[in-house]
């Protein structure tokens, strides 16, 4: 005899001692076991949360930082176990209330079980979930684009994902339906900056003293840039002469960069009343660094 069968008796003759009608005790003896398994399933997730989270904070203590990693493993693991646990007390809820299903999931199989129910697609979503955490392709806070979707990870789930696009919107996606990613936040960022100049313009100035310090201060009073380029290219030839600067910044900082670096690059050639053409460039979807 199991624990819950030995407490439903023990309430049982405590209460037909009190209560002549069986029926009514039997439907006070159901009542309090749903509530207990309730309250267990409050209980247990509660602390699942206090044993997950709770680390965390006595980090955060001890000064350290816990990585974006460690975070979306840790609210999947919270997200796996609360699964299973809810399952778990759900046929146990089923089970007081006379509908048993533990037979029906030993002689039909879990399998069996899974796919009469039209599970396959929260199987393949799992599957896919784990393998998303255990190959590292992103974790919370990366900036990902996924088929036409992009946007920052906020929440990796057990079954999905979800990501805020530069919008403010909230996009969730099925782990099982993610097939191609774009992790925008795994290596440095580049700013590509270009502008015109005409045919009598002197290729000299752009590798002058003047010029590489303008570089030098530039660099020096933007933390956000990583690398300054050595030479400015050529690449046009057509309807004047195209150049192209390429900043290497801190990942997903090169919009600010490229901002900054065309408005003083303007102010630069104006002192030195050079005329030259910065085409305005829209950035592509998404938040501004």
């Amino acid at each position: 005899m199991s624990l819950a069968e030995q407490l439903r008796t023990l309430l049982r003759e405590q209460l037909i001692t009190i209560i002549p009608n069986q029926g009514l005790v039997n439907f006070i003896v159901t009542a309090i076991m749903i509530l207990m398994w309730v309250v267990l399933a409050f209980i247990v997730t509660r602390l699942v949360r206090i044993i997950l989270f709770n680390s965390k904070s006595f980090e955060k203590k001890l000064g350290r930082t816990e990585s974006k990693e460690q975070q979306t493993v840790r609210r999947l693991l919270n997200n796996i176990i609360q699964f299973f646990f809810f399952f778990w007390i759900a046929v146990m809820i089923l089970s007081e209330l006379g509908l048993d299903l533990i037979p029906l999931l030993a002689g039909a199989g879990v399998l069996a079980f899974a796919i009469g129910f039209g599970a396959q697609e929260l199987i393949k979503d799992v599957i896919a979930g784990m393998f998303l955490i255990l190959e590292k392709t992103f974790k919370i806070g990366d900036y990902v684009e996924i088929g036409s979707q992009a946007g920052t990870i906020i929440d990796v789930g057990l079954r999905r994902i979800k990501m805020q696009n530069w919008k403010g919107e909230v996009i969730t996606i099925n782990n099982g339906d993610i097939r191609v990613i774009k992790n925008m936040s795994l290596n440095p960022s580049f700013a590509v900056i270009e502008f015109r100049a005409d045919y009598d313009f002197n290729l000299k100035e752009l590798e002058s003293a003047d010029f590489k310090n303008f570089l030098n201060k530039f660099k020096e009073k933007n933390t956000e840039v990583l690398e300054m380029p050595e030479k400015v290219l050529l690449i046009d030839l057509n309807d004047g002469l195209k150049f192209t600067i390429n900043i290497k910044t801190k990942n997903r900082k090169h919009i600010g960069v490229e901002r900054d670096f065309r408005r003083q690059l303007i102010a630069y050639f104006q002192n030195k009343n050079i005329d030259i053409v910065v085409p305005v460039v829209i950035a592509e979807s998404g938040p501004v660094a």
